[in-house]
């Protein structure tokens, strides 16, 4: 695995273990916002250093490589709403509660379904090998030989 797949699985553990104390606040939240900000900056180090919306929008990925990025991307637009509904419960507004968990839960499972599918982007260490080696060769022009 990538240092990048061993963070995303902490980030989406933290989430999980955050989930499974929603009844008690002072662990939820804490372990949620750690969690929803380690997938956003996540998502944030990958565009800088991997171009990941660009590769994502060139459609040369794996069915389920695109489902990865598909359900992750909606994980991640997903947190916005969670995290204003979670504010507006903070700071009183009860009324909220029901939806903050719909949409929480919802967000929950699209991260957990972009978690699973992550591993379809796992090279092996002969793939990398190739790779490297693929990049790292220098490109020879052949020329015929006169008649």
């Amino acid at each position: 695995m990538t240092p990048s797949m061993y963070f995303a699985t902490i980030a989406w553990l933290v989430l999980v273990i955050g989930y499974l104390q929603r009844r008690t606040r002072s662990r939820h939240v804490p372990l949620m916002l750690a969690g929803i900000f380690m997938d956003i900056g996540l998502v944030l180090y990958l565009e800088l250093t991997k171009h990941a919306v660009e590769t994502a929008l060139e459609f040369k990925l794996s069915a389920f490589q695109q489902l990865h990025i598909a359900m992750s991307s909606v994980a991640l637009i997903l947190y916005f709403p969670v995290l204003w509904l979670g504010f507006s419960l903070l700071r009183g507004n009860l009324a909220l509660k029901k939806k903050h968990a719909r949409i929480a839960r919802t967000a929950l499972l699209f991260r957990t379904l972009g978690f699973i599918l992550m591993f379809s982007m796992w090279k092996s260490p002969a793939d990398l090998a190739k790779e490297s080696a693929r990049i790292a060769a220098p490109t020879t022009v052949t020329s015929q030989a006169q008649e």
